[in-house]
């Protein structure tokens, strides 16, 4: 009998080291609850096209809405360099975007693929690159790294992206590049795009809590 509990430990062992491995894992990144080849679709129910602009919407109404625009930044001599939220769904609508991916292949955007954002309106030719998505510099009176413009297309910088399902409602937008796209870029979480007041308006920035949700409204 005791030879019998002796060897039905010893195949216990493995089985008990390898469910250890897999509970105290210390990656803080939650892994998704989506197949990411998901397709992000539109208000409509339709896929993203890379070739199409879009309103990003947010999920809320009223006060809890507004568009997200193109704006001049409190530090701005000349282009405007900001991303911001209008603070109520009533008024204007945001500036149109696109999407541009990384790799070319397949059709629409799937979730967790990374892309570059770009504001799509006519510019003056000085301030034609203030039209794309990057996240910036630590801003210490904020608390946050703020989201402007002056970013890159295709470049391994800080310019990328990702769409993922929101668990509430609509997607939540994340910057955690891959090593492909931007090898020098920290991958040891990813980090959600929410906002901060800024001067009493709405800047996108990357935050630990309040994800912004959003949708998408071709225009």
């Amino acid at each position: 009998m005791s030879k019998c509990l002796f060897l039905l430990s010893l195949c216990l062992v493995p089985f008990v080291a390898f469910s250890s491995t897999i509970f105290t894992s210390q990656n803080p990144i939650d892994l998704p609850t989506s197949n990411n080849n998901d397709l992000v679709l539109d208000v409509r129910g339709e896929p993203l096209q890379p070739d199409a602009s879009y309103r990003i919407v947010s999920i809320g109404r009223g006060g809890l809405g507004g568009d997200v625009y193109l704006g001049v930044s409190p530090t701005t001599d000349l282009c405007p360099d900001g991303v911001f939220r209008y603070n109520s769904d009533v008024g204007p609508g945001g500036t149109p975007v696109k999407f541009i991916k990384s790799d070319q292949t397949g059709p629409g955007i799937s979730e967790y693929q990374d892309i570059n954002i770009h504001f799509s309106i006519a510019t003056a030719k000085l301030c034609v690159s203030y039209t794309i998505w990057k996240v910036g510099d630590y801003d210490v009176s904020l608390g946050a790294r703020l989201l402007e413009t002056d970013g890159t297309i295709g470049r391994q910088d800080s310019s990328w992206f990702k769409i993922v399902k929101s668990p509430v409602r609509g997607y939540n937008l994340l910057y955690c590049p891959g090593p492909f796209v931007c090898p020098s870029c920290p991958i040891d979480q990813c980090q959600t795009v929410g906002e901060v007041n800024q001067n009493g308006r709405r800047r996108l920035a990357l935050v630990k809590d309040n994800p912004l949700g959003v949708n998408f409204r071709r225009v």
